[in-house]
């Protein structure tokens, strides 16, 4: 629920949110088959609604929605590629980091192009709206901002302990092992904490944006590049992980771990 309130609200406050929300970090994971798409277009229609946007306007907006989700969508084919490449060195008895770092150029480029259509997004819908509109479309923002996190911090953390706990389980990990794999997994959890900490800030300066009668690209191109830093160094934090709990496994056991990924994987829908 978490995942799709953000990507709602964030396409609802016409692409506002998008950046403040880390909106490049919307590349990750599957569309559940429309579902989330209808989520945010009903986000969408809310906000339109509260500034009366005209028919013109609407079909402005939803053309920069849709242009966002093919974004996505394309970058989630891609990606299916990529997560064979990744389980297969991961079952490697030595992980290769020239080609981890292909795998993560990757994954930057698709998160680039992903943000470059948030941007226009956020453009096509700026122009799309007058003055008074788009003060409007800012109250209302204010008035639905995403709630803060820090709550759900500790469940969310208690969760992804559940499940490394069962797959440790079924690995028949040692008590050694567990120990590793629990350190790694904190300091990946305090990387994604950290990067989410500025997320109320950045929902302002975004704000400001957006309302200005003309778009500042060098606003918006420092917005895009802070989200992209963060995902930069959540990236640093995952590969040094997983190379860490690739070492503490065997080869059995991270033949276990690729096999429960793969199915995993594809039982929700690739």
């Amino acid at each position: 629920m978490k995942r799709s309130w953000k990507i709602g609200i964030a396409l609802a406050g016409v692409m506002v949110l998008a950046l403040a929300a880390g909106g490049v970090a919307l590349a990750s994971g599957h569309l559940h088959e429309g579902f989330v798409k209808r989520r945010v277009t009903r986000h969408i229609d809310a906000a339109l609604d509260a500034v009366g946007a005209s028919a013109a306007q609407r079909d402005a907006v939803h053309a920069a929605r849709d242009h966002v989700f093919a974004t996505l969508e394309e970058n989630h084919r891609a990606e299916r590629g990529d997560l064979d490449a990744a389980l297969g060195l991961w079952q490697s008895d030595r992980l290769d980091s020239a080609a981890i770092a292909t795998l993560r150029a990757h994954h930057l480029a698709a998160a680039k192009k992903t943000g470059d259509a948030v941007v226009q997004a956020l453009s096509d819908a700026h122009d799309a709206l007058t003055a008074e509109q788009r003060a409007k479309l800012a109250d209302y923002l204010r008035a639905h901002r995403p709630p803060r996190m820090d709550g759900a911090k500790p469940f969310m953390k208690h969760m992804v302990q559940e499940h490394v706990d069962d797959l440790l389980d079924q690995i028949h990990a040692t008590a050694e092992q567990r120990a590793k794999v629990t350190a790694a997994v904190e300091r990946v959890f305090s990387a994604v904490s950290d990067g989410m900490s500025d997320h109320a800030a950045h929902f302002d300066d975004a704000i400001a944006v957006f309302t200005a009668d003309k778009i500042d690209q060098g606003k918006l191109a420092a917005l895009q590049a802070a989200r992209q830093d963060k995902m930069q160094k959540v990236g640093d934090a995952v590969v040094q992980a997983l190379t860490e709990i690739h070492d503490a496994l065997d080869a059995g056991q991270r033949k276990q771990v690729a096999d429960f990924v793969r199915s995993h994987h594809s039982g929700h829908g690739g």
